[in-house]
């Protein structure tokens, strides 16, 4: 629809479909207590002027095209002067004119577009002007420093009462939707109160507010009085009378005075910030006019008392904004550095309420949500912030009632909520919450307005009944004021700092770890290289010609898990690269009686390089002590000592075999020789000999200080015995687990297929593959599983669900891992025996023997 499809709606004819488009700025007539003029041109000539001009003036009758002078005679040169000054907006004034017939006058002249508008009313007795001015002193005095707002509002409805002389004086307090609401009142003892009832937005339509807003003060001296008419040129574009004293009213209010049976009322407008917050209403119950000196002061009075609300309101918003900026600092503070302010959120979200009124608040960022008090669940949060759409606007986002303006919300106490967002492009937000505030609103009469038939015809007739009208508010919170919305302005303005301060340092991290993963990859390259040659140049030395094929694999099979070990132990704790743990690992499993094996030494620890080659050189001497020397037959012995000189820091190494069998010199070196002969020397700068003595094999090692970790602990001798294994089962494991099913989680496809064909050829075994958690789960489901071994960590996940699957089955298993560190496994699987990679079959199948026959 267009403008022009809008019929204009004819002043004092609007009905329930149009009220609010009333023209009641031109009305194209005035009240009875004075007259008008209006002029236009060079001249200027009169143009329009009120029915009653001369006979209110005393003077010859007016007809249009009449000058300034001929109307008004000597008081033209002080109209002019006041034409000249005045503007639009607000008329000049004089009191007390004189003009011809010796009759006067209180003028009042402004402009309108191009014409000049003269209205004249009865002068102000001088002795009047006096009185109101104490008056007036005496009321501003006591709304000069205030306390609150409230009582200042009740001192001034009483002062005004007793100034101007009106029945009832009530401030009219507007609210966000512009229903109004009496919050203050001073009456006659036996009028009725009106004392906190509401009345809805139709009763003063828009446009009226609007008027209210723009001239300051308006008097209506008797309802029942008949406006005078106009005298306008034919054609003449209707006349803007918004800042008229003598401005018609509209007979619908009229009407509606009469209903409440007031006759004349008195409104000044109360502006706060350039807004329309409230009116000082004056109700009389009989007719009553005021002078213009009057209305001057009244006007100045809701002037003065509009800039003490103000300055109210600024005071409390700045004490408010001082402690929600002492707050603010100290969380800025508390922040610095972090990049992530979940962790301290819960602290502040405790003190909110101090600053924002609310019962519960959270804080919604990513994927997580954390909350204090009375909260709505995460879900919910969700889809109020989708439904808000802050993301999008990145605008503080409120509402009183959430079934209302969230359909999608199930009901809940919780119905108000103000959402900050301070990270849109992830949705993250602060969202505060308030519980229902259930009420009985009481309001002047039915806010519903019909039609009925009036005395104009069929249209609006203004509601006849103010008796007390009540209505029951549910599912609404307290609403959001004005002073709450900016507090949570200066705490978006602070998260956003805080967030960007945080995706900042994220940034800086994120980039910092890509450098050093860089660095990292790079030494891990070079470094499994290294070990890649080490292993190549172990399978590449031929076995010797009586070893048979499975030989030369139990023997490269132990040289790969020493250097393994080695590997582990390196990356470990401190206390595990030591060589008195080196040595513990590689002999432990031959120490079968008490003195088979002793070891003695301080407690230093070996550099990695060190730690790889002695680790493959022990595991070599320990592996030849058992296939030909000490450790071959029950009565020999080893015995291992150290020293460490702090001095030079070389530390010499002294392995002794003893009560073995007879000693004869290899015919040919194998590779314990080369390690001997030539690697100590060319890797670690170190000497070692070894000698074939009668009474047993003899090899010592001197280390220098280059090979001992510098930050090692003070040389402590130290002496121990492994601990003797212990014995294996009675049964044979391959017996124990022959024809067993057996379930494998393992990732790494070679690994798993050389198990599995182990276990295949061994054991008869039914195997089963599965490469991630979901297939074993799903295998768990259709297969009788006996036992299984486990890979801790599966494509980047831990088993831990399988193994919780397992355990409640009584199904025993194993953990298998590259990893160095027994600590991995949750609390609940302790006791889960850990096999370290690279494990052998063998030991797998010895671990599940041991726990099959446990089970059984």
């Amino acid at each position: 629809m267009t403008k022009q499809d809008i019929a204009p709606i004819v002043f004092g004819q609007a009905d329930l479909t149009n009220c609010d488009r009333e023209p009641i700025h031109i009305p194209a007539s005035i009240q009875p207590a004075g007259c008008m003029m209006v002029f236009a041109g060079s001249g200027p000539e009169l143009v329009a002027f009120s029915q009653n001009t001369a006979n209110f003036l005393q003077c010859p009758p007016l007809h249009h095209g009449m000058t300034l002078e001929q109307c008004v005679g000597h008081a033209a040169p002080l109209i002019r002067a006041l034409a000249d000054n005045g503007n639009t907006t607000y008329p000049e004034i004089a009191f007390n004119v004189a003009f011809p017939g010796d009759r006067r006058c209180d003028v009042a002249v402004h402009r309108s577009r191009d014409s000049i508008i003269v209205e004249c009313e009865p002068a102000t007795p001088e002795q009047m002007h006096a009185r109101l001015a104490v008056k007036q002193r005496k009321l501003l005095q006591c709304a000069r420093d205030p306390q609150d707002k409230m009582s200042l509002l009740r001192a001034v409805a009483a002062s005004i009462r007793r100034m101007f002389g009106y029945d009832r004086v009530m401030v009219y307090r507007f609210a966000p939707d512009w229903s109004g609401q009496v919050i203050v009142e001073d009456r006659r003892d036996d009028l009725e109160s009106f004392l906190g009832q509401h009345f809805p937005s139709s009763d003063i339509p828009a446009q009226a507010r609007e008027l209210y807003r723009r001239a300051l003060i308006r008097v209506i001296g008797d309802a029942h009085c008949q406006p005078v008419p106009l005298v306008e040129q034919p054609g003449a574009a209707p006349l803007d009378m918004s800042f008229m004293h003598l401005r018609a009213v509209s007979p619908i209010h009229c009407e509606y005075l009469i209903n409440m049976g007031v006759h004349a009322s008195m409104s000044v407008s109360l502006i706060v910030d350039g807004r329309l917050w409230g009116l000082i209403a004056c109700h009389h119950y009989s007719p009553r006019s005021l002078f213009m000196a009057e209305r001057i002061a009244a006007k100045m009075i809701g002037e003065f008392i509009g800039l003490q609300v103000v300055a109210l309101h600024r005071s409390r918003r700045l004490r408010l904004a001082q402690a929600a900026q002492r707050f603010l600092s100290r969380f800025l503070d508390d922040t610095s550095g972090m990049t992530d302010l979940l962790p301290r959120a819960r602290k502040y979200l405790v003190e909110l309420p101090g600053l924002i009124s609310c019962d519960g608040s959270g804080v919604l960022s990513g994927q997580r949500w954390i909350s204090v008090g009375r909260a709505l669940p995460e879900a919910d949060v969700r889809t109020l912030v989708a439904h808000a759409g802050t993301a999008a606007s990145n605008q503080l986002w409120h509402s009183d009632c959430l079934t209302r303006d969230c359909p999608a919300l199930p009901p809940s106490d919780l119905c108000g909520a103000l959402i900050i967002p301070f990270f849109p492009e992830k949705e993250d937000c602060l969202v505060l919450f308030r519980r229902e505030w259930a009420r009985t609103v009481v309001w002047g009469g039915d806010p519903e307005k019909t039609y009925s038939t009036g005395p104009h015809g069929i249209r609006l007739t203004p509601r006849r009944s103010f008796e007390i009208w009540t209505e029951e508010v549910r599912q609404h919170s307290a609403s959001w004021s004005a002073d709450h919305v900016e507090v949570a302005g200066l705490f978006r303005s602070a998260l956003m700092e805080v967030a960007a301060r945080s995706n900042w340092m994220k940034l800086q991290e994120t980039l910092i770890a890509d450098r050093t993963q860089r660095i990292l990859n790079d030494e891990l390259n070079h470094r499994v290289k290294n070990v890649l040659s080490v292993v190549r140049s172990l399978v590449a030395r031929l076995p010797p010609r009586q070893d048979s094929v499975a030989d030369y694999r139990r023997t490269i099979q132990g040289r790969i898990k020493a250097l393994a070990h080695a590997h582990d132990l390196a990356i470990g704790a401190s206390a595990d690269t030591s060589l008195h743990n080196l040595l513990i690992t590689e002999l432990a499993p031959y120490a079968s009686g008490e003195g088979k094996i002793a070891l003695r030494g301080p407690d230093i620890r070996l550099t990695e390089r060190a730690l790889t080659l002695l680790a493959l050189l022990f595991h070599e001497l320990t592996t030849n002590a058992v296939k030909y020397g000490a450790l071959s037959i029950p009565s020999g012995r080893v015995t291992v000592r150290w020293t460490h000189d702090a001095a030079s820091g070389i530390c010499t190494i002294h392995w002794a075999e003893r009560d073995g069998p007879p000693v004869q010199a290899p015919d040919r070196s194998g590779f314990g020789s080369l390690l001997i002969d030539r690697a100590v020397s060319h890797d670690l700068q170190g000497t070692a000999r070894r000698r074939f003595d009668p009474e047993g094999v003899t090899v010592d090692i001197s280390l220098p200080a280059a090979a001992i970790m510098r930050d090692a602990p003070a040389a402590n001798p130290k002496a121990s015995t492994p601990k003797e294994t212990p014995p294996e089962p009675s049964p044979r494991p391959e017996d124990l687990l022959r024809g067993r099913t057996i379930l494998i989680l393992e990732d790494e496809f070679l690994i798993a297929a050389d198990l599995e064909m182990t276990l295949l050829s061994d054991l008869a075994a039914d195997v089963f593959l599965a490469p991630d958690i979901q297939t074993a789960q799903d295998l768990l489901k259709t297969q009788k599983i006996d036992c299984a071994i486990l890979d801790m960590n599966v494509q980047g996940l831990c088993s831990a669900p399988v193994a919780g699957l397992l355990t409640e089955r009584g199904i025993p298993f194993l953990f298998a891992t590259g990893y160095g560190s027994e600590k991995l496994a949750a609390p609940s699987f302790a006791g889960v025996p850990i096999l370290h990679k690279p494990y052998t079959p063998a030991e797998v199948i010895a671990v599940l023997a041991t726990l099959v026959m446990e089970r059984d």
